[in-house]
């Protein structure tokens, strides 16, 4: 067998590789529950625009394509991540392949797939699937750019930046990296005065056209969006506990091992190879994004996903530097087999929970026992919760459907069987994508259910000023396979 893998071209492999993992998803991705995140981007898909409060408007765009193709189904909402799984695997491949040669393309393939966060995001439809791919995109087209004197080359590199910027506002710092690398890099630093980078930012903006129209009609709502996520409220302040928990948010989704790995290998590339111009290209579009998410997090953590994209380029480098301390010193291999075997293992782990949390606890609905924490938590639960939303909307003839959070509100909207339209409580304008959307009205013929989890005994003073009777009909655990999960409350609000 090992014979065979080292006669088979490393090109073949990574297609076998590829085609097998493509085929694997597409069967996996319907046995999963949805996270709120992907039901509230399917809302979204179901409100057309050119773009939306905190995100551009290209994930609910590629969802309403899935949803046209394949129906308002978790497939259909899913069936383009596992496409754009497969296609940055592809763009990983060729971009290792033209820096360096087929070894370490097919290694940076396979570390991508044993990756924790690469393989989840792979099978999740959320907007880091659209931003990984279009930052691996444009990385093969710089590459291939500063190789030719083709303009036509920069033009597409701003279209496939912008596009990434349709999905994440992230990808827009790959502006910041490829000016990173032209400074770096003293053959090519002419180009950042050259005729090139307008040709590279008119394409930008012209990708992103739809997103300033959008922010010019809401009075440029992205910028409070912004602002509110960024955790700068009143004045910046340096909390290094917070730089801690951002950067032991990276060693778990990256995995330990390959994260340790990771720093070890841009720490000795950048000492000792930083004159390979491979090495700058690498790390240029590495440690911009880092060092921002870095910088911010100084103040406030950031989510462990944001700076999914430069994974791309960063497990190239790390792959590139351990196969020479391999070469030279055969031990490691020990070391890089564990990390990749610890790094599977935590793949595997992620993909289905229930064997390693079944025995924890009893099944139970008691609502005095919390639950143990689950790392699937998010996408568990739901279709339990649904029954009991569904339960109560029968019993109390409910015509209209409230939340105090848009993942219940999404959820119910997705998994209720006429898949019905719910709403939020008022909020100020541009505080979720709901407040962008009609309200709701009360009347005196108006039976609303409000589904919460807050702890608060008495509901809020909005429901009480707007109906006549509101009663708590029902507290529960949902439940995943008799483990709890989310805890709710359902409350019965009367005009009479």
């Amino acid at each position: 067998m090992l014979s065979f893998l080292r006669q088979t071209s490393p090109a073949r492999l990574a297609i076998f590789l590829v085609f097998a993992l493509t085929c694997y998803r597409l069967w996996f991705i319907t046995r999963m529950e949805m996270v709120p995140d992907e039901a509230y981007y399917w809302l979204w898909s179901k409100h057309l625009a050119a773009s939306y409060r905190d995100k551009g408007p290209a994930v609910a765009w590629t969802i309403a394509l899935g949803t046209k193709l394949f129906g308002p189904t978790v497939f259909g909402i899913r069936f383009f991540a596992v496409m754009l799984s497969t296609a940055t695997g592809a763009l990983l491949f060729l971009l290792a392949r033209r820096l360096y040669d087929d070894r370490v393309a097919l290694w940076s393939l396979l570390l991508a797939t044993v990756m924790p966060m690469m393989a989840v995001g792979s099978i999740l439809m959320t907007i880091d699937s659209l931003s990984v791919f279009f930052w691996a995109w444009a990385a093969l087209i710089f590459w291939r750019a500063i190789h030719r004197d083709k303009t036509s080359d920069w033009f597409w590199l701003g279209l496939a930046i912008g596009a990434g910027f349709l999905a994440k506002f992230t990808n827009g710092v790959q502006l910041i990296c490829i000016g990173f690398f032209l400074l770096w890099s003293r053959e090519h630093r002419p180009l950042l005065f050259s005729r090139k980078m307008f040709v590279l930012g008119g394409a930008f903006g012209l990708s992103i056209l739809p997103i300033l129209w959008w922010n010019i009609q809401t009075h440029w709502v992205h910028y409070l969006a912004l602002h509110a996520r960024s955790g700068v409220t009143d004045k910046f302040q340096v909390r290094p506990l917070e730089l801690l928990t951002f950067i032991g948010g990276q060693f778990g989704v990256i995995s330990p091992l390959l994260a340790a790995g990771m720093v070890v290998a841009l720490v000795a590339l950048l000492l000792r190879k930083h004159a390979d111009l491979r090495v700058r290209f690498l790390l240029s579009q590495f440690l911009p994004l880092y060092g921002l998410f870095a910088f911010f997090s100084l103040n406030k953590a950031g989510q462990p996903n944001w700076a999914a994209p430069a994974l791309i380029t960063g497990i190239i480098f790390t792959v590139v530097y351990w196969r020479e301390v391999v070469a030279r010193h055969p031990a490691w291999r020990w070391g890089v087999g564990a990390a990749f075997g610890i790094a599977l293992l935590m793949t595997v782990v992620l993909h289905d929970t229930d064997p390693l949390m079944s025995a924890a606890l009893p099944v139970t609905n008691s609502l005095h026992l919390r639950p143990i924490s689950d790392p699937l938590r998010r996408a568990q639960g739901w279709k339990d919760f649904a029954v009991h939303v569904q339960q109560a909307r029968e019993a109390g003839h409910v015509n209209l459907l409230l939340a105090d959070n848009y993942a219940q509100a999404s959820m119910m909207a997705f998994y209720l069987p006429d898949q019905p339209t719910p709403y939020l409580l008022p909020a100020t304008y541009g505080d979720t994508q709901f407040t962008l959307w009609p309200g709701y009205e009360v009347n005196p013929e108006t039976c609303a259910l409000y589904v919460t989890t807050s702890n608060d005994a008495a509901p809020p003073k909005t429901l009480q000023d707007q109906f006549a009777k509101v009663q708590l009909v029902e507290e529960f655990w949902s439940l995943h396979h008799g483990r709890r999960m989310t805890h709710f409350r359902i409350y019965l609000c009367t005009s009479r």
